[in-house]
């Protein structure tokens, strides 16, 4: 990326926030309305828990087995390789913590049992994905896209000859998905419930690199580029439908990429002239419509599009979630103030708007503390989303301390639930009943941990943690766990 020491230090902040937008793509809410203590959870020698058992009688038993059986669920997640490295500046030395590449993924159940590793093919470019565990599906690439410059590693996300693959959960037997055109590659992809659909942007090949400049960087985090298809693929006949052409782009599909829960549509953000607008996508069908035509009730051109993608090169770039019920779209945007006070890591503050999808109000919530890396709706009756937050910017655990907030549809109420000291969250999930809350959190032993908070028992169980999978803990290039998404078995 830099040609000289001098352009490296003189793109520091560009690097430091580059290293945080890293953290939110690895990345993509109730049953329960009791509000449970704030809770700090320790990190440290916990045993990784098991479910307790009962016996039945045999009535009890013939009772079971009338009921309707509720679906069952594992938790999917990934491995990611990162290198710590140091630099000073304004007189201090600060410790930056860098990603450097994707790794194997994994398969657990919620109970801490059964964890299987997917080994995946050669050189992963991005997160795993399935919404059931049938198989599962990731982009790979024969040629490394890691490359090491005065110290750093950097990511080149346009590597050439990107590959996406379908593989079962089972034997971990895989096979190549042919995707079109062939001067395109898979820059993402997301799976919809029962991996009926995949949706992805098909990228332009350039002859991006590290020599050439910032540009590997800015333009996988540009969302004003016109350089990607968006295409829906239908997994039972393998029918590809480009239903975006040269007015997407991977950054877009980052910000905003969500599935129905409701019916057979597919949700993100198109480039429009020299704006952006929200569309619908029909899965079966192909057809696009602005949600102008599709929520009725809010006033869409009232967006101000520059508060959520500057016209400047702004890596901190927003992100948008639908509620499952479709009547709230929150968004948020991080923003971050460097100080002679905390050079090595720059306080971190969000912007949150709750839309009102069914009044057409907005609600809107300005200098939030901390920094947010990902959201999660409760599925169990939409009426509350989740937010894992870190108090300060970068990823090196002694500059930072998360915690998780639960959010009511309306803002009217916020709960931190978990404090985690010294300590950052990248990725939450809420599972389908609404009971549980997965998350992965790393602190300043380095050891990546899987985590589930039991809602209705206030209680938090460690899953797995890379110690136990990798047998051993490197300080200087640690291995991090990446929460996915729960699977339906």
């Amino acid at each position: 990326m830099k040609r000289t020491l001098q352009k490296s230090i003189m793109l520091l902040p560009l690097l430091i926030l580059s290293v945080i937008i890293v953290s939110f793509l690895l990345l993509n809410t109730g049953c329960s309305n009791q509000k449970i203590s704030v809770k700090e959870s320790e990190t440290g020698d916990s045993a990784v828990n098991g479910t307790a058992t009962e016996e039945k009688t045999a009535g009890e038993e013939d009772s079971i087995s009338e009921e309707v059986k509720e679906p069952s669920y594992k938790l999917l997640y990934q491995l990611a390789g990162n290198r710590v490295s140091e630099i000073v500046t304004a007189g201090t030395k600060c410790y930056l913590l860098n990603f450097s590449e994707f790794l194997d993924g994994g398969i657990i159940n919620p109970d801490g049992s059964d964890n299987k590793i997917l080994n995946l093919k050669e050189y992963p470019t991005g997160l795993v994905t399935s919404k059931e565990l049938t198989n599962y599906y990731y982009i790979y690439s024969p040629n490394n896209p890691c490359s090491e410059v005065h110290g750093f590693i950097f990511f080149n996300w346009d590597i050439k000859g990107q590959i996406m693959v379908t593989a079962d959960f089972g034997t971990n037997s895989s096979a190549e998905i042919s995707t079109s055109p062939s001067d395109r590659y898979p820059g993402d992809i997301l799976a919809s419930a029962g991996n009926r659909y995949l949706a992805y942007p098909m990228t332009v090949q350039k002859e991006s690199s590290i020599n050439a400049g910032s540009s590997f960087l800015m333009e996988k985090f540009n969302p004003h580029l016109s350089d990607s298809n968006l295409v829906i693929r239908n997994t039972e006949n393998d029918q590809e439908k480009t239903v975006l052409e040269n007015n997407y782009n991977r950054q877009l599909f980052s910000s905003f990429s969500q599935f129905s829960v409701i019916d057979n549509y597919f949700y993100t953000i198109a480039i429009e002239n020299d704006s952006f607008k929200f569309i619908r996508v029909s899965l079966d069908t192909g057809e696009i419509k602005d949600f102008s035509k599709v929520f009725t009730y809010f006033d869409w051109s009232k967006i101000s599009w520059n508060d959520f993608f500057p016209p400047s090169n702004d890596l901190s770039l927003s992100s948008f979630s639908l509620s499952p019920d479709e009547e709230r779209m929150v968004a948020y945007k991080n923003y971050y103030s460097a100080t002679n006070v905390n050079t090595c890591s720059p306080e971190a503050s969000h912007k949150l708007w709750i839309f009102n999808l069914e009044d057409g109000s907005t609600d809107f919530f300005e200098k939030q503390r901390g920094y947010v890396t990902d959201i999660s709706w409760n599925p169990y009756g939409s009426q509350d989303f989740s937010l894992s937050i870190n108090s300060h910017s970068g990823c090196y655990p002694e500059y930072i301390d998360a915690r998780i907030d639960i959010i009511d549809k309306n803002g009217d109420s916020i709960e931190t639930i978990v404090t985690e000291q010294k300590s950052k969250i990248t990725n939450l999930e809420w599972s389908q009943d609404g009971k549980n809350i997965a998350y992965d959190v790393y602190a300043t032993d380095f050891i990546g941990r899987l985590k589930l908070i039991d809602l209705e028992k206030d209680t938090i169980n460690e899953l797995i943690n890379t110690q136990i999978i990798e047998k051993s803990i490197n300080k200087n290039e640690p291995v991090l766990i990446m929460l996915i998404d729960w699977v339906k078995e």
